[in-house]
């Protein structure tokens, strides 16, 4: 296979499907063709028709200075992004936090043919949208109710319009994506271009529904090591069973769990959902074989998995190059790259520590082919 599958559709396309940036840019227009026009008072000249006139003597004057710039020009490269994902496909990366998302992403836009950043945060802006939509509404009702009533040219934003928003935002970001691209030498080459973060898991329906036809490769690791190395991330001063440590090592362990449990779940239903467009790797398999885990996506995505380009993906991104010449198993608490190996909870928990994760998630860790 080469390039995106059969049947891709960019994200973003003139008068594409409902939901979709055409859809977002002529919204408006379509409202204020349905709404009724104001009409002037019978002998009585109103502040609203002043206001018309003279934009409409603006509008006039300033025409010649503007022919053939009747459509607002976006501030992004929008129209140079259209016609790269016309011939590139688009996925994300995701899973929970400290399970290899990180090195995952750097071996994928270490290939030749694919770019993928890290990490746009997309999600922060997706949780506020909601609320700041709500708001919109309730306060441009409330100016209709009040003032124009039937002739209210806006009508309530919706989940077409915030889809679009969130489209043309990660379009946005995958701008930066590009460039980057570009500097090292892929232009023209790409073929897939993406964006890490482990916050899509959070929302991954709404991702879902926001990106119809993107790939997602999602990541699993055993959970206790995901805990254990997040805890040294936020932490790395403080040794989870030292005395001072230990109660507040022990009273995050169900909610990190439960985090945990829920997001396999979600990774599963995915999977299920959106055959051929879900992949999983395992960080495990990774840290036993990254040379044949990494040619396996590569095949998936279509791109070149000859041996030369996978062995110079993989030692590119070998820990001892990322962490400046340590070997996996030597441990830098302060370091984002701490240890880089698997099982590492054993030597951080106790009994008790383990029959609380277990307690949450023994069921999950037991289906995801981990020893409880």
């Amino acid at each position: 296979m080469n390039g995106p599958p059969a049947g891709f559709n960019p994200i973003l396309r003139r008068g594409g499907r409902r939901g979709h940036f055409g859809d977002f840019l002529t919204h408006d227009d379509r409202a204020a063709d349905r709404a009724p026009v104001r009409s002037r008072t019978c002998g009585r000249w109103t502040a609203a028709d002043a206001a018309d006139k003279r934009n409409d003597e603006e509008t006039t004057a300033g025409a010649g200075n503007h022919a053939g710039m009747d459509q607002v020009k976006l501030l992004s490269d929008a129209e140079g992004l259209q016609a790269l994902l016309a011939s590139t496909g688009h996925f994300i990366v995701t899973g929970v936090t400290k399970s290899g998302t990180t090195w995952l992403q750097r071996m994928l836009d270490s290939h030749p043919e694919i770019a993928c950043g890290g990490e746009s945060k997309l999600n922060v802006f997706l949780t506020q949208l909601g609320p700041a939509v709500q708001a919109y509404n309730e306060a441009l009702t409330k100016t209709n109710d009040k003032i124009y009533r039937e002739a209210a040219v806006y009508r309530p934003l919706g989940q077409a319009q915030a889809r679009a928003v969130m489209q043309y935002l990660f379009l946005d970001r995958l701008g930066a994506v590009r460039q980057v691209a570009a500097e090292a030498g892929k232009a023209g080459r790409l073929k897939w271009i993406g964006d890490k973060d482990p916050d899509y898991k959070r929302e991954l329906a709404s991702w879902r529904a926001i990106l119809p036809e993107a790939r997602l490769v999602s990541t699993t690791r055993d959970g206790r090591d995901c805990y254990v190395s997040l805890w040294f991330h936020l932490y790395p001063d403080r040794e989870p069973l030292a005395a001072a440590n230990r109660a507040d090592f022990l009273g995050r362990i169900e909610s990190h769990a439960a985090t945990w449990r829920d997001t396999m779940a979600k990774f599963r239903n995915d999977a299920r959902e959106h055959d051929g467009r879900h992949y999983a790797v395992r960080y495990e398999s990774l840290l036993q074989d990254a040379a044949g885990e990494m040619a396996r996506m590569f095949r998936w995505f279509g791109c070149d998995d000859s041996d030369t380009t996978v062995a110079t993906v993989v030692g590119r991104n070998a820990f001892a190059v990322a962490s400046g010449g340590r070997q996996s198993g030597e441990a830098d608490p302060r370091s984002f790259l701490r240890k880089g190996i698997a099982g590492d909870w054993k030597n951080h928990f106790d009994d008790e520590c383990n029959r609380r994760y277990c307690d949450v998630a023994g069921a999950a860790l037991a289906d995801a082919g981990y020893e409880p």
